[in-house]
């Protein structure tokens, strides 16, 4: 089937591109075509604010000039009824998708104030003026639909009801695909000593205290290992992870964001064991990219990855994963351990449940 793609995408960076980029890529030679409208990925709440009047200004020249969609596929950084609103004739009658890759729902806040409560309302509004929702985990469904009700106790009066219920009736499951090509071609680098790697950006929400703590108690242990922090930097946490993996000395081999994808494939090829310790996550490709590149994976036993990995990949509690960590580098586990696992959410996996499920929205 060709089908005509509006995708909407106001930060445009991150596993939002790459996820979209892929699509893009491997569905056009199935008969597919796109017109992107995308943002740079810079001041996020902004962009969930104003994001649906740049978008449906564009839309409308885009439709003035002669293009016409089958399907609006967008992800939840766009208030989908605004723009659907402001776009008016131009997206008239297009059945629309809107993919979760995360929900305000459940996203940690720290300071909370009137104005958070605009992010989640302009999930659920963007959820029920879509023909279907599509969510990266089950825990991301679940717990999206499971916060609805309380939330919309907030209102002082007029609390609508059913909302809940009618998200969840067209919504379903559907795993961000992953290229594989770089992980492929980077050889396996392993060197003497066991390389444990914590692959995720610096922020509070991924708690890198948490890692810090764990590997260095088995430094002062004595155990002879190394360790690499990849991933983008930010004011807030930069100085205390310089200040933390100093302390580490020799055994910290990397410290940074690689420079380009393939440097980061390297890297993730040179480590044995892959370490999460985040405090939020409705996926986790990093995570999944690591499994595909050879690493073993301890992930925390909570938020979305109970239902992505067996339980004696997951630890309970800090004095579990040092428990954990210490095992895997006194027995350095073989290159390879979930590959299978990482395997599961490649583009040429999952390729063919994208385009099903845009066929049957668009099909009505």
């Amino acid at each position: 089937m060709s089908l005509r793609i509006l995708a909407l995408e106001p930060y445009y960076g991150g596993s939002h591109r790459a996820v979209l980029d892929g699509l893009v890529e491997r569905m056009t030679p199935l008969g597919y075509s796109f017109d992107l409208l995308t943002l740079p990925p810079r001041k996020w709440k902004w962009r969930m604010r104003g994001a649906a009047i740049t978008m449906a200004e564009q839309a409308r020249a885009l439709h003035d000039a002669g293009s016409r969609w089958d399907l609006i596929f967008a992800s939840t950084f766009i208030n989908l009824a605004e723009f659907v609103a402001l776009a008016g004739e131009a997206v008239a009658g297009v059945p629309r998708i809107v993919y979760f890759h995360e929900n305000q729902l459940l996203y940690p806040v720290r300071h909370t104030a009137e104005w958070d409560f605009q992010f989640p309302l302009t999930n659920i509004t963007s959820a029920l003026v879509a023909d279907a929702c599509l969510f990266n985990t089950r825990y991301n469904l679940d717990g999206f639909v499971a916060e609805i009700p309380g939330f919309l106790k907030a209102f002082p009066d007029h609390q609508p009801q059913g909302v809940a219920e009618r998200i969840a009736e067209h919504s379903e499951v559907l795993a961000p695909p992953f290229d594989p090509a770089p992980l492929d071609a980077a050889p396996p680098a392993r060197g003497s000593r066991p390389r444990v790697i914590w692959p995720h950006r610096w922020e509070y929400d991924k708690d890198p205290e948490a890692f810090f703590a764990a590997v260095g108690v088995l430094a002062a242990e004595g155990l002879d290992f190394e360790v690499a922090v990849a991933g983008q930097s930010f004011r807030e946490t930069e100085a205390l992870v310089a200040e933390a993996a100093s302390a580490l000395g020799d055994r910290l081999v990397h410290l940074g964001e690689p420079e380009s994808r393939n440097a980061y494939a390297r890297l993730l090829a040179s480590s044995d064991i892959a370490v999460s310790t985040a405090r939020n996550e409705f996926f986790g490709l990093a995570m999944i990219e690591a499994c595909y590149a050879g690493c073993a994976p301890l992930v925390p036993d909570r938020l979305a990855y109970p239902e992505l990995y067996p339980a004696e990949m997951r630890y309970r509690n800090g004095q579990e994963l040092v428990a954990r960590l210490r095992g895997l580098i006194l027995e350095r586990p073989e290159p390879g351990t979930a590959r299978a696992l990482g395997a599961m959410y490649t583009f040429e996996a999952l390729v063919p449940r994208y385009a099903e499920a845009f066929e049957r929205v668009a099909k009505g």
